[in-house]
């Protein structure tokens, strides 16, 4: 019998409602297994009690979704997303004062610079590779027909070091001291971390971030002379070596005129005002909707009449987010055809 048909049996109808209305929420997050119990548990022992502080914020989103709702948060130039929590604090881009953690991550500057500057002598082997988007968003057509890309003139490449509980082994091998500075610097990172490239000349097209749980932190390395970021309404012009953070829920775009290529360590983090309980129970809900999005895509990565990987991932799109498309099409060169 299910955690809500159980409950049911004691229950009031209403309270018997309340019960199906969670399940249908782990549902839409494709959760199953000793993962459901678990969060069966957590509602049941942390939300389910008005007095649990630590869980005001998930226990707000979880009756929205409960009730098929999104949060109308009102707040202009910010996503408006099912995975948005509310009550969080909200700035496109955050004071120094509430970051006081960066001078931590400034310190690290050189050393990751130099650690870039060694790999990219080698290209071949640099672990760079274009930006792509779903093929719903805007953007170029790739001209290798592998989804969007995410400027309209210019270049976009990254390099992944982790996307989503993803490692990227190869890629974190070249950057030790890089990897060492996301473990010990950065507060709860959201397991988010990548190299963004940006070449001379180009323009990444205004998007918004997935939902507002992360904050992004940028510790920008070098050529960012003649660089633009806009960030909801504000107009930033990065320094080198100067960290920063921002909101990427915030519709952004990016602008480099200068004559080097720019290059980022991105880094995000949890959302501060998000308890560990809270991040705990939500990177479970994430967990299992990526990993049952890859299982599907692995499934039909097998047909012989799909031509990409990026094809496959498509059909999937259903059970996937904007966010949850970029981690599983990161994982696999998407020039390569299945097997």
């Amino acid at each position: 019998m299910a955690f809500g048909e159980e409950s049911a049996a004691h229950e009031s109808p209403s309270a018997a409602r309340v019960l199906t209305a969670v399940e249908k929420v782990l549902d839409e997050w494709l959760v199953t297994g000793l993962h459901r119990a678990g969060a069966r548990k957590f509602i049941q022992d942390k939300i389910c009690k008005g007095d649990a502080e630590e869980c005001q914020h998930v226990r707000q989103w979880l009756l929205l979704r409960m009730n098929g709702r999104v949060w109308e948060h009102g707040i202009p130039l910010m996503c408006r997303s099912a995975e948005n929590v509310p009550g969080l604090r909200s700035m496109p881009v955050w004071p120094r004062e509430e970051t006081a953690w960066l001078s931590a991550v400034e310190a690290r500057h050189s050393e990751i610079l130099a650690e870039l500057m060694a790999v990219r002598k080698t290209p071949e082997l640099s672990g760079f590779q274009p930006y792509r988007d779903p093929v719903h968003s805007q953007g170029r057509p790739a001209a290798d027909g592998l989804g969007v890309e995410g400027v309209d003139r210019g270049m976009w490449n990254v390099l992944y070091l982790f996307l989503n509980h993803k490692q990227f082994e190869d890629n974190c091998l070249r950057f030790p001291k890089t990897i060492a500075a996301i473990q010990e610097a950065f507060p709860r990172h959201y397991s988010h971390a990548f190299f963004s490239a940006l070449t001379p000349g180009s323009h990444i097209l205004k998007h918004m971030g997935p939902s507002n749980r992360m904050l992004r932190v940028w510790l920008p390395l070098c050529g960012f002379d003649k660089f633009k970021l806009r960030v909801g309404d504000q107009i930033l012009e990065p320094k080198e070596g100067e960290a920063f953070v921002w909101d990427h829920s915030y519709e952004h775009e990016a602008w480099h005129e200068g004559s080097e290529t720019r290059i980022v360590l991105i880094v995000d983090i949890w959302h501060p005002d998000l308890s560990d309980a809270e991040v705990k129970f939500l990177r479970t809900l994430q967990s299992c909707r990526l990993r049952a999005g890859k299982a599907l895509a692995e499934m039909e990565v097998r047909e012989p009449h799909e031509a990409t990987y990026f094809d496959i991932v498509e059909k999937a799109r259903a059970l996937l987010t904007d966010d949850d498309w970029w981690v599983v099409n990161a994982q696999r060169d998407p020039t390569v055809p299945p097997m």
